[in-house]
């Protein structure tokens, strides 16, 4: 911008910055009008926004645009990339330190960006913080086959394509199939991403779900296109429940202290019965994540019972008579093995 003074720039990216950048690049493609101008500071700015911006346009005052035939404008530079303020690049230099790069750079990027930041301290470290409620087995970030599967995800999640995957299910069964992703999700409780895509079945993408990324053994990019329903659940809004499930919490082996922090990702509402001397804690939850809260509610065994609502309930019996079932077939089993 020269040597030209702009005291209504005085924050970065603020509004009246992105306003004049919209003016600017409009006019690159074709001369561009008062009215256009007008439209472009409403849209982008304040309602006051075009009574500020566009006369000083005009006038010179911020010397930017020429004028064609009297009545229309161009722009005399090409508006360029606004530089990173130095906040921005110290938090960029942070990142470098997350174990978690490796998925989303390549070696030479994270090189690149290391020389690009050499002299730039970190906005933190990551021994400033202190995971006290995270689970231990997170996903193996170092490993090169799951950054490969990982960069794989994106890129096909980037150009809209079905992948190929084997998938390592219970007791190490590798099963292999086409699968349309939509979103890759990332538990900051589990240490663990995962991947939402929609399975082929019966040869329609119909089956939706859900797979640890840690788990996919293989991983190629095909040239079929997704679906568009997957598309439309690519950002598809957070679903809660319509009732919260609500848990009777007992005073046993710490199980209080034990769910609120095993359950610390969940919006949830906790009261104390004094006459039952019991803790009633009702947990609001995505259904995305009703699966995934049904194992993590069971795991507790006998020390929390689940009051409602129905449909989880009967979820939680349906759980607890199949283990019943299939444990009751381990021991029939095991008392008919031969001597």
């Amino acid at each position: 911008m020269g040597e030209i003074r702009f005291d209504i720039f005085d924050k970065v990216y603020s509004c009246y910055y992105r306003v004049v950048q919209k003016i600017l690049e409009e006019a690159k493609s074709h001369p561009i009008t008062r009215k256009d101008m007008e439209t472009i500071a409403a849209a982008y700015g304040y309602g006051e926004s075009a009574l500020t911006i566009v006369p000083k346009l005009l006038n010179r005052e911020w010397d930017l645009l020429r004028t064609e035939d009297g009545k229309t404008f161009a722009p005399k530079t090409v508006p360029g990339r606004l530089p990173l303020t130095l906040l921005q690049r110290s938090w960029l230099k942070a990142l470098l330190a997350d174990r978690r790069i490796s998925c989303f750079l390549t070696p030479e990027e994270q090189k690149e960006a290391a020389h690009s930041l050499r002299d730039v301290e970190p906005l933190f470290g990551q021994a400033d913080f202190h995971y006290f409620d995270r689970c231990l087995d997170g996903d193996t970030y170092s490993l090169k086959t799951y950054q490969k599967h990982f960069r794989t995800v994106l890129e096909a999640l980037e150009q809209g394509l079905v992948l190929r995957i084997s998938y390592c299910g219970r007791q190490g069964a590798v099963s292999r199939f086409e699968a349309a992703p939509y979103q890759l999700q990332y538990s900051e409780k589990d240490d663990k991403f995962r991947l939402c895509c929609l399975k082929k079945t019966g040869g329609r993408f119909s089956l939706n779900t859900t797979l640890n990324m840690n788990k996919i053994a293989g991983c190629s990019l095909t040239s079929v296109k997704v679906p568009k329903k997957a598309l439309a659940l690519r950002f598809s809004p957070i679903q809660k429940s319509r009732e919260p499930v609500l848990l009777e919490i007992s005073k046993e082996r710490n199980s209080l202290e034990r769910c609120m922090l095993h359950f610390t990702n969940y919006e949830k509402h906790t009261e104390y019965d004094e006459e039952r001397d019991v803790y009633y804690c009702s947990i609001y939850y995505d259904l995305a994540d009703e699966t995934e809260l049904l194992i993590d509610v069971l795991s507790f065994g006998p020390v929390i019972k689940v009051l409602g609502p129905a449909s989880f309930l009967s979820q939680v019996k349906q759980r607890v008579r199949r283990q019943y079932e299939m444990l009751n077939s381990q021991t029939h089993a095991s008392r008919n093995l031969p001597e």
